[in-house]
């Protein structure tokens, strides 16, 4: 008896220790199907701090910008067309794609459409944010999360990705004055 119980408890622990997995079951089979056909039509507001070739920087995501992405200039009530060497960094803009995005920093994701906004308070805060980062000589910026706006101030956090310091920026939107970590 005592061998059998030797022999037995032998076999389970040899059992639990093997590489193979149990086959899903249906309910878990029609779940990871489910999950990799659905894709989320999204919407990422924010400012281009990076132009490239092929991408753009709003907010920590890079967007692919396809030959097929459709451009539009929008005043709030009226959207126009344009085009894709209209984009410049500092545009405030609002960008549809579909989701999830890549995850890494900064995350990735392909545009569809690109909303440059145009109305008087964007237009504000992306000429603010252009003279700060021609002013502080940023190439590569990137902005971490929304920036906030009220006051007549726009304030967030950045990486400077050339020195990997992260600061936070207040910038006054009638002046351009600007203060980098309280200073």
């Amino acid at each position: 008896m005592k061998k059998w119980s030797l022999f037995l408890a032998s076999v389970l622990l040899l059992a639990a220790c093997s590489n193979e997995e149990a086959e899903p079951t249906e309910k878990e089979q029609a779940g990871k199907t489910e999950m990799a056909v659905e894709q989320k039509s999204m919407t990422e507001e924010g400012f281009i701090t990076q132009i490239n070739e092929t991408d753009i920087l709003i907010n920590s995501i890079y967007f692919s910008i396809p030959e097929d992405v459709k451009v539009q200039f929008s005043d709030g009530a009226e959207a126009t067309e344009a085009e894709v060497r209209d984009i410049r960094t500092g545009m405030k803009v609002s960008l549809d794609y579909q989701g999830p995005l890549e995850e890494s920093f900064p995350m990735q994701g392909e545009a569809e459409t690109v909303t440059i906004l145009t109305d008087e308070d964007s237009t504000k805060q992306s000429e603010a944010l252009e003279a700060f980062i021609s002013k502080e000589q940023l190439p590569r910026l990137i902005m971490m999360g929304q920036p906030i706006v009220r006051d007549n101030e726009i304030g967030f956090l950045f990486n400077n990705m050339e020195t990997g310091e992260i600061s936070e920026v207040r910038i006054d939107l009638e002046t351009h004055n600007y203060t980098i970590d309280g200073e």
